[in-house]
């Protein structure tokens, strides 16, 4: 589990988040542009210093610790490949990095799971925006976190492609025993993803559980916006039956 109590300021934003992670789980932090979000999840990674952090993961204190050395991989939201290696050398980076033996068995079920095995030799400039994706996924498991925070991971992909990615990301805690925290605006993504929903508006927590109760009875602008869109959805998804 990761325990975090984080206070910070982005311009006239004051961030003041309280977030708990249960091992193996999938949480979506949801909320509008400039609500702090991405912010967060680099307090967490260690890339940004806050003004106060307490963080711990499995009880350890881990908040002074540098980014390498957390056991949380941080994928943003931009293409981070390397353009210089095909799609193993992507993969296998973070082994390469550290001078690891490389685990075949565990590459290779990555590979399988993510789907990129016949990809393994393609330059990555010859990759789809979803194939990009999956590789970059790939390559943050391998660095073996033990929480993978992800930035608007599908924010770039057309409908189909997210369709697509939105069945490999369900697999990540149970294949991986990972802790996934997934941020983005997407109520969609968010319907679709989250066992634990945590709703950000103005760098404050305003809603914490299942997506069934943020649809009941979430606070806030944002929260009477997705209940009334999902209400019009599901009344139109019912229609169709």
């Amino acid at each position: 589990m990761l325990e975090a109590r984080l206070k910070d300021r982005v311009g006239t934003l004051e961030l003041e988040v309280s977030l708990k992670l249960p091992a193996r789980s999938y949480t979506v932090m949801l909320g509008p542009s400039g609500a702090g979000k991405s912010h967060t999840l680099k307090l967490l990674a260690g890339l940004r210093r806050p003004r106060l952090a307490e963080i711990k993961l499995e009880g350890r204190e881990i908040s002074h610790l540098p980014p390498e050395q957390r056991s949380i991989v941080y994928l943003p939201q931009k293409n981070t490949l390397f353009p210089h290696l095909d799609v193993k050398g992507n993969v296998l980076f973070p082994f390469r990095a550290r001078r690891l033996e490389t685990p075949q068995d565990f590459v290779e079920e990555v590979a399988e799971t993510l789907h990129i095995s016949h990809l393994w030799e393609r330059g990555v400039k010859h990759l789809s925006g979803g194939e990009a994706q999956r590789v970059a996924l790939a390559r943050a498991i391998c660095a073996r976190p033990k929480v993978l925070l992800l930035d608007e991971p599908l924010s770039s992909l057309d409908f189909h492609l997210k369709c697509e990615l939105v069945e490999f990301l369900k697999l990540l805690p149970s294949r991986f025993g990972l802790s996934v925290l997934h941020v983005t605006h997407d109520p969609w993504e968010a319907s679709f993803l989250a066992e634990n929903l945590l709703l950000l508006e103005e760098g404050k927590i305003i809603f914490e559980g299942p997506f069934a109760a943020f649809l009941k009875d979430a606070p806030g602008v944002l929260g009477r916006r997705f209940r009334s869109f999902f209400r019009r959805f599901f009344a139109q998804e019912e229609a169709f039956r």
